[in-house]
């Protein structure tokens, strides 16, 4: 049974988690509480250098979800920045295969009519200059291990009016157990858009070339 080792436990793991093979599979998740009342929980703050105890050593895949604590330069900073840097501490403690990165499309900015890539990002606010730098220093940290997924606005069936590049919920899970459940064996940190079809002009090319299909 392969080891699957989740840090930010929420929504859209508790979503993968379900879809994932349990017999294939033992997902240990990581949160600072226990919400979805998960069988393998580790409770952690991931802004604190107080490191957890883990119960294995060698996982097949770590998945981070990162959060901004608010919204504002502060939130992300700790969110992404100094969450992530603590997480790097942990890792170095463990082996693992791959490490999937969650991210955001919001590090190309507001882009008109533009359809837009992997390699074309430019930020112009705050969130997206702090999520690219977050993924720049994933990228040093874990190199070709690392697999950026950057996804879109989020939606689910609560859901009044999609953001003009959207993916739902349970998209986003289905990527992330797409890209568990396959090896690519790339020779560099690779970067993903995770949109669906009908978005505006964020381009999922390459993701689709990847062999994911969307339902």
């Amino acid at each position: 049974m392969k080891e699957i080792l989740i840090i930010g436990y929420g929504d859209i793991a508790n979503r993968l988690c379900n879809k994932l093979n349990h017999y294939d599979y033992k997902v240990h998740g990581v949160s600072r509480n226990n919400t979805y009342d998960i069988e393998n929980f580790i409770s952690w703050d991931w802004l604190s250098d107080d490191l957890p105890t883990l119960e294995s050593k060698n996982y097949e895949c770590i998945i981070f979800i990162p959060k901004p604590n608010s919204l504002d330069e502060d939130g992300y900073i700790d969110g992404f920045i100094n969450s992530s840097k603590n997480i790097f501490n942990l890792c170095r403690k463990i082996s693992f295969n791959k490490f999937i990165s969650i991210s955001s499309t919001r590090v190309y900015g507001e882009k008109e009519n533009k359809y837009l890539k992997e390699g074309e990002s430019s930020p112009n606010e705050f969130r997206g200059n702090l999520i690219l730098q977050y993924e720049n220093s994933q990228k040093e940290r874990y190199s070709q291990k690392l697999i950026v997924l950057r996804l879109s606005g989020l939606y689910d069936s609560l859901t009044i009016e999609k953001p003009l590049n959207h993916l739902h919920r349970d998209n986003a899970a289905k990527i992330i157990k797409f890209f568990i459940e396959n090896d690519f064996n790339y020779l560099s940190p690779e970067v993903f858009n995770c949109s669906e079809d009908a978005s505006i002009n964020i381009s999922n090319e390459k993701l689709k070339k990847a062999g994911f299909i969307f339902d």
